[in-house]
């Protein structure tokens, strides 16, 4: 009688215990539905002109920065819909023949070397791919797009004459960029999980821009490569086109 009495308690003994430990096991493995976090980003940019006479001249450091957000698809730890918002500077240098009127009101021909730094608010809209927690690591790949509005454009300006150069410096072409820009999101890293749900995120993104950067037209060029100069007067009928590309350094928090 003994011995069932103790078997029948031992028994309950080890249901309870079940349930403690699948309760314990569900609940590590529960996939939060959000999260958000703090990013920043150095990064080098450049611009890929698309018009005659048009030249990439080099590379610009910039710097973003913003908030991030993930909405998990499903009940699925390994996929989410990411997210945020990013005040994006980046930027890039060309160079391309061009006029000027160094004395007076006369037109003359030079090579303009300029370097462009513009802003935008960046919206990105990307999946995100993760494995399953290696030790305390996650990687990640992430595909989509980003959308940005434009907030400020500077220029700096070296025009090459006989004479010297002529430099201009912190020109406001806020009007000269484009409103709106659209570019190709692709990029890479791991998250590492120091306590609970916050994680530390390390990660490589390059953004290539397929929209033009610009919003202005560009000179007719003569046979020479030289800008058509007629009656002191040049013509500005083809659209100056070029795209703006990325490549940033991400560090973040997640929480």
């Amino acid at each position: 009688m003994q011995r069932a009495k103790k078997a029948k308690i031992m028994k309950k003994i080890y249901v309870l215990l079940g349930l403690i430990l699948s309760g314990f096991s569900s609940k590590s493995q529960e996939v939060p539905p959000f999260k958000f976090g703090l990013k920043a980003s150095p990064n080098v940019g450049w611009i890929k002109p698309d018009t005659k006479g048009i030249l990439g001249n080099g590379g610009k450091l910039g710097f973003n920065y913003g908030l991030m957000a993930e909405f998990t698809l499903g009940n699925s730890y390994n996929y989410a819909f990411a997210t945020g918002i990013d005040i994006s500077t980046y930027g890039g240098k060309i160079q391309y023949p061009d006029v000027v009127a160094p004395v007076d009101t006369t037109l003359v021909n030079t090579t303009n070397s300029s370097e462009f730094t513009y802003r935008y608010v960046d919206i990105p809209l990307t999946l995100k791919m993760k494995t399953n927690e290696i030790g305390y690591n996650t990687y990640f790949a992430q595909f989509g797009f980003s959308t940005g509005f434009r907030i400020r454009g500077r220029q700096n300006t070296s025009y090459l004459l006989t004479t010297g150069n002529l430099n201009e410096e912190n020109i406001d072409v806020l009007k000269d960029i484009a409103p709106f820009r659209i570019g190709l999101v692709i990029g890479g890293g791991l998250e590492y999980n120091f306590h609970g749900k916050t994680a530390l995120v390390a990660g490589l993104t390059f953004n290539n821009g397929f929209t033009n950067i610009f919003n202005k037209n560009y000179y007719e060029l003569n046979p020479t490569g030289e800008v058509n100069i007629t009656n002191n007067k040049v013509i500005d009928t083809i659209t100056q086109k070029a795209s703006s590309n990325f490549i940033s350094l991400d560090i973040g928090i997640l929480f």
